[in-house]
């Protein structure tokens, strides 16, 4: 069964640390994002011999891996609650 998440099922961080979700207030360049919507964070893990072990994206408004949201984007950090 699919429950709908509102904005009231999230605490707002002061860091990305914890954070589950982030919110794109505004954005430098033209992105596939929307303005004041809640994203899923997600973490994209590497093999071990890769110069970094994992990197945390967003899925865009065209439905791909976004890592460039964390430079251009004015952003909020949340986490879920319920």
């Amino acid at each position: 069964m699919y429950v709908e998440i509102s904005e009231s099922d999230f605490m707002k961080l002061d860091s990305s640390e914890e954070a589950t979700h982030v919110k794109i207030l505004a954005k430098l360049r033209e992105m596939p994002v929307t303005i004041e919507k809640l994203y899923e964070m997600k973490v994209k893990k590497y093999a071990n011999n890769a110069s970094v072990d994992s990197e945390t994206y967003i899925v865009d408004d065209n439905g791909r891996e976004n890592f460039s949201f964390w430079i251009c984007c004015k952003k909020e950090f949340f986490k879920i609650v319920k």
